[in-house]
């Protein structure tokens, strides 16, 4: 396999020693024409620590070509990952075994992939000391999940929510539990109950704060609150001339109608500006300082979070 991955990286010389693409483009070619042979049903494959370092080996070489490094320049290779925006071969092998794994478990109960999935053969194994297997890596995942066959089968009913639970996969192994993302168009309501279903064990029923603490989580209305505050940050940096601008800034006037007034976003953006005593004019000069503007949402977010507290 490394061999053909090899091949497809040679052939491919040309791309990488082209000044005209940037190293973006590089990297998603490499990914989709290197990385795609050398991968190639590798979640259904057992694992050993020579063959993963094997393929990490060769990625990294490459990537260092991608990138135009050569001996005396040297290179971390977490700073590698992180220029070229890369997982380790280990992690990226988990994360598409996952996936199988909830691909498989959506599929009938007759289906034979899926029967071979969760089976469980009686027998005594051999003397010494045990193989690595698939099977033995996935159960040794599930263990440390606190999951068995069952709670995977329902869980990977949801496909979101099996989204998180790869994700969470790769957050014990890199010991750490971090769940900062935010599904968009899910109800808060639906965020609590999957990050109950996949961060905490099913005795604990915490209370919401709690919840949102350990999952270092925002309340649903204060991230689209940040998010927001974010576009504003854009908006505003843009040239006086675009309409997106002059669609934020304008205040027409009319007279409203008769009745309760509505919700609407620009009321929802003047009612911020005026708890942190602000106007359009003070915004679009802080807008210009892309730190301090950065500084201005975590001050609203922070300020909003305190309110909610008290």
């Amino acid at each position: 396999r490394i061999d053909k991955a090899r091949v497809a990286f040679l052939q491919l010389k040309n791309i990488w020693n082209s000044r005209q693409l940037s190293t973006n483009i590089k990297v998603r070619i490499f990914n989709t024409n290197v990385k795609a042979v050398l991968l190639y049903r590798a979640e259904t494959l057992r694992t050993t620590t020579t063959t993963i370092k094997k393929v990490q080996v060769f990625i990294n070489s490459c990537l260092r070509k991608i990138l135009n490094i050569h001996w005396p320049d040297t290179i971390s290779n977490s700073l590698l990952w992180e220029r070229t925006n890369q997982l380790p071969a280990k992690e990226e092998i988990r994360k598409r075994r996952w996936k199988w794994i909830g691909h498989t478990l959506r599929k009938s109960s007759n289906y034979i992939t899926r029967q071979a999935l969760t089976c469980n053969p009686e027998g005594e194994r051999k003397r010494g000391r045990p193989k690595n297997t698939l099977r033995g890596e996935m159960e040794s995942d599930m263990k440390r999940m606190s999951r068995n066959w069952k709670d995977l089968e329902r869980i990977a009913e949801a496909g979101v929510v099996w989204i998180m639970l790869v994700m969470i996969v790769g957050g014990i192994h890199q010991e750490t539990l971090d769940l900062g993302f935010v599904l968009i168009g899910t109800r808060q309501k639906g965020v609590l109950v999957i990050l109950r279903e996949l961060a905490l064990p099913d005795e604990i029923n915490p209370i919401n704060s709690l919840l949102w603490e350990r999952t270092n989580q925002l309340l649903a209305a204060e991230e689209i609150r940040k998010r927001r505050w974010k576009w504003i940050g854009h908006t505003l940096r843009k040239s006086s001339n675009c309409i997106t601008r002059q669609a934020l800034t304008c205040n027409p006037e009319e007279e409203r109608k008769s009745g309760r007034p509505k919700k609407t976003l620009r009321g929802e953006i003047e009612s911020d500006m005026k708890r942190t005593n602000r106007n359009w004019k003070d915004l679009e000069r802080i807008a210009e300082a892309g730190v301090v503007w950065i500084m201005l949402v975590v001050c609203l977010c922070s300020f909003m979070s305190s309110n909610r507290r008290k």
